[in-house]
């Protein structure tokens, strides 16, 4: 079924990315634009409303489900978040059983530095091979991840002193950052829009899983010789796996598009969707992932390096949706979860329990169930749905842990002491609030923050995971070395008090400017922050979408057209505003009579020095 507009308003000089296809526009906007003496060609932020290919995603998308090879590559792209979580759990369980063997008993600043050795490189890490993706792929990139991965973790193995178990968690860290960045991008660009939620969901549950292996294994080693050294070397078998079945992953089709190959970026799309997907349905998949290339190759050509970085933050789009993956990625850190993971073993052994590594399991199984759960209800539920429904949940279990350390550390003058004997009834009570608070992280924080590549636009998806991803790392950089301190300094029930402080800023900010994600493609989602942080548009534009898709699976033409002309309308009042506010807004600033580079459209000319004709 093949529906056109019925609409025939005049167009103006405007078009998304190179596609030669115009949106149509009221005369208002295109006389509100030569008013002030410019036009605005290509590289112009299209509107999610495109209409004349709001029919082509809706049959692209038709019918789509996760075939074996995609669960394929989901599992081996899962293997990174396998990596990330066996080194957050590992260190808490092995750092304990070290005492001499690096020549000295560590202190707690020691470990508190071997501790973040990881993050500092995983800071760097993540940057870097995030960044520079877009150049050398994302299959490569996640095998360059693996191989700092399995040199650190034998560095480390064979430390006999503490400079080199550091250097050794640095690297790690590099391998570990990278890997972070990566997976999630990669199976963002593969997955259906319908599942992208879960399939992205399964590398975040892989990250507790890991934990709780380490946990597991830690548990059994702690009466075994060198048992530090079993356990940080056992994490060169998950690198080792992924480097092994690195042969049969495909390059990300967006990534062969921008090098000039559309047949093998076809060729994947077809091996990805299965034989059901008809050669049409490919096609069109094909040719929507051109449109979302062309506009990234543009602003690549066009502008400098410099350019294109100071466009970043300077565009108002790319800012905000910079601005809401990293800080979703930093409050994620500053819960305090991370900290409880690395340092389960002394603060479960500080609690009395004769096995502390065996304590450990308790918030990253916790931690793997619930966000198990969270995983399975994030595509019907939705992103923002999620997050605003159970991060009271993570409030509660706080506040349960404050007043429960607050009690328990009473007779110790508010600190953990390892010389006193604790009540065990309140010790339960301890546990009981820790699973309480992992329980409203699991569902929430713990998956949903690796999915920020869909709120970012092609041209900045690379850069923009990278910032977010760094984010995350320094937010736990700071949470790791000071987790220890602050218990000894701050207290327990204190250091509770300023995560919880924490945690109700980042819900205010969900609240605020955290859109919902749910039922928009990648190519679509990026468009939620053209004049805001989209938490209105995104309900607007997903209802449009689903009037849309009901047209069209009812197989209606008339009804079709006129939900089509009614968001057609809809899309031109608010191009209208948006190019009055914004466009007029640039050219008033003086700026008319030179061409503009790098502007928060990409490019805008003078009209008189580069007529733009009417279509």
């Amino acid at each position: 079924m093949t529906i056109t507009s019925g609409t025939s308003t005049p167009r103006t000089a405007i078009s998304a990315g190179s596609d030669p296809k115009l949106l149509d526009h009221q005369a208002g906007s295109s006389e509100a634009c030569s008013s002030h003496g410019v036009s605005v060609s290509a590289n112009t932020p299209s509107d999610t409303n495109d209409f004349q290919t709001s029919e082509m995603r809706l049959q692209a998308e038709e019918g789509d489900r996760v075939t074996p090879f995609l669960c394929f590559l989901i599992a081996a792209s899962a293997l990174a978040g396998f990596l990330y979580g066996y080194d957050t759990g590992v260190v808490g369980v092995a750092l304990p059983l070290v005492k001499g063997d690096l020549g000295k008993v560590l202190s707690s600043a020691e470990q508190e530095i071997a501790t973040a050795g990881t993050t500092i490189g995983a800071i760097f890490g993540s940057f870097v091979i995030g960044v520079t993706s877009d150049r050398i792929g994302r299959k490569w990139s996640m095998l360059i991840s693996d191989f700092f991965f399995t040199v650190g973790s034998i560095i480390i193995a064979s430390s006999y002193s503490l400079g080199q178990l550091i250097v050794g968690r640095i690297i790690v860290g590099v391998g570990v950052g990278g890997a972070a960045v990566i997976a999630p991008l990669y199976i963002t660009e593969l997955a259906p829009t319908a599942s992208r939620g879960r399939c992205v969901g399964v590398i975040a549950f892989f990250i507790p899983f890991g934990q709780v292996v380490a946990d597991a294994v830690g548990a059994g080693c702690q009466t075994v010789h060198n048992g530090w050294r079993i356990l940080f070397s056992l994490g060169v078998v998950p690198s080792m796996l992924q480097l092994m079945v690195m042969h049969w992953l495909p390059e990300s089709p967006r990534i062969l598009i921008l090098r000039g190959h559309p047949e093998k970026a076809r060729e994947v799309l077809q091996v990805v969707y299965g034989k059901d997907a008809t050669a049409d349905k490919i096609d069109l998949k094909l040719q929507l992932a051109k449109q979302s290339v062309d506009a990234s190759m543009k602003l690549e050509k066009e502008l400098s390096f410099l350019h294109r970085t100071k466009t970043l933050w300077t565009n108002g789009q790319y800012r905000r949706s910079i601005m809401v993956v990293s800080l979703i990625q930093m409050f994620g850190q500053l819960t305090g979860f991370n900290a409880l993971l690395y340092y389960a073993g002394q603060l479960f052994g500080l609690l009395g329990l004769s096995n502390p590594a065996l304590g450990g399991l308790i918030p990253a199984a916790c931690n793997a169930f619930f966000l198990f759960c969270g995983m399975l209800s994030v595509d019907r539920v939705g992103r923002r749905g999620l997050m605003v429904a159970l991060i009271p949940i993570l409030l509660a279990g706080l506040v349960w842990n404050i007043v429960a350390f607050y009690y328990l550390c009473k007779p110790t003058n508010g600190l953990l002491d390892t010389s006193h004997t604790y009540d065990h009834q309140l010790i339960s009570i301890v546990i009981g609030g820790i699973v309480l608070f992992v329980a409203g992280y699991g569902a929430t924080y713990s998956h949903i923050i690796w999915q920020q590549s869909e709120f970012l636009a092609l041209e900045i998806r690379a850069a923009g995971s990278a910032i977010a991803t760094t984010a995350n790392w320094i937010a736990n950089l700071v949470v790791a070395v000071a987790y220890l301190t602050q218990l000894e300094t701050l207290t327990p029930a204190g250091t509770y008090g300023l995560y919880l402080g924490f945690s109700v800023v980042g819900y205010i900010f969900v609240l605020l400017c955290y859109p919902e994600t749910k039922g928009l493609s990648i190519d679509e989602t990026h468009a939620l922050f053209a004049s805001g942080f989209g938490v209105r548009k995104s309900v607007e534009m997903r209802k449009d979408k689903s009037e849309l898709a009901k047209a069209f699976r009812n197989a209606n033409a008339d009804e079709a057209k006129a939900a089509m002309r009614t968001l057609e309308d809809k899309h031109a009042g608010r191009q209208q505003q948006f190019f009055i506010e914004n466009v007029a807004a640039d050219a008033s600033q003086g700026n008319e009579s030179r061409p503009r580079r790098g502007s928060r459209f990409g490019h805008i000319q003078d009209s008189s020095a580069a007529p733009q004709k009417s279509q």
